[in-house]
């Protein structure tokens, strides 16, 4: 009787030197893919965190630009984390651009990266990431609440500001809710308001303007500094009997 089957001596030794680089491959891409999610589950709290304490302190100040932002974010951030990030440039390669702080009633903090996966060889990912987070300021209103009592209910309430010479009947008039652009002081000649009226200096901080300045759709000034009270409107619900000489808008007080 004649036996024809063979023992492959060598054919364990040739699956394991296969499988087991594409597992420990595979284990690598998962590994660096719990490093991304943990990261951007950082970065995202860290946006919510300057976000709301933006909205907080809206009320009594509003100093924030761009790279103030960006900076407080990064500041959140763990520094080994940031270090060992899966980020294309680190810190420096998470972009800030699409973040808006020209409405002092509404903050948008967005940040946006590219991510870096070394194992990614085939290029199986998504590398573009991006958080968001857009909150109201907490400035102490809200729509349809005033202060009336029970026997104050009949007579009419409007809109007022502490500087102002008109009273308003809509709270999103559009020149109680400013909004502030930042321009060179060389474009102002070529810039008009929504009136087609120039832009002088302000009174009280226009003369000490530098290069950037500050706008509204509806002034007539520039300004050196967002804390110039000309950019700030303190917004009282009065009856309409005590607005004092103040007479209506022009646009929304008729």
């Amino acid at each position: 009787m004649i036996c024809t089957s063979k023992k492959l001596k060598g054919s364990l030794t040739i699956e394991a030197s296969l499988v087991i680089p594409l597992f420990l491959f595979a284990m690598f891409m998962v590994l660096s893919v719990i490093d991304l999610m943990r990261f951007h589950l950082n970065l995202q709290e860290a946006v919510h965190q300057v976000a709301r304490e933006l909205a907080v302190t809206a009320y009594s100040e509003w100093d924030c630009t761009e790279g103030s932002v960006r900076a407080d974010v990064l500041k959140r951030l763990d520094g080994r984390l940031m270090d060992k990030a899966p980020v294309k440039d680190k810190a420096s390669g998470i972009d800030f651009s699409g973040t808006k702080l020209n409405d002092r009633e509404i903050v948008e903090i967005s940040a946006s990266y590219e991510a870096e996966l070394p194992y990614d060889s085939l290029g199986l990912f998504d590398y573009r990431f991006s958080t968001k987070c857009v909150m109201h300021t907490l400035t102490g209103y809200e729509k349809g609440l005033d202060a009336r009592s029970v026997d104050d209910r009949e007579e009419e309430y409007v809109y007022i500001t502490e500087t102002g010479t008109v009273y308003h009947r809509d709270r999103e008039c559009s020149y109680l809710r400013l909004s502030i652009t930042e321009t060179s002081k060389d474009s102002l000649k070529n810039l008009r308001n929504s009136s087609g009226h120039k832009y002088y200096p302000c009174e009280k901080c226009g003369r000490k303007a530098g290069n950037t300045v500050y706008i509204t759709k509806d002034g007539t000034c520039y300004h050196s500094s967002l804390h110039c009270s000309g950019l700030k409107r303190t917004v009282r619900c009065v009856p309409l009997s005590k607005v004092g000489g103040r007479g209506p808008c022009s646009r929304c007080g008729h």
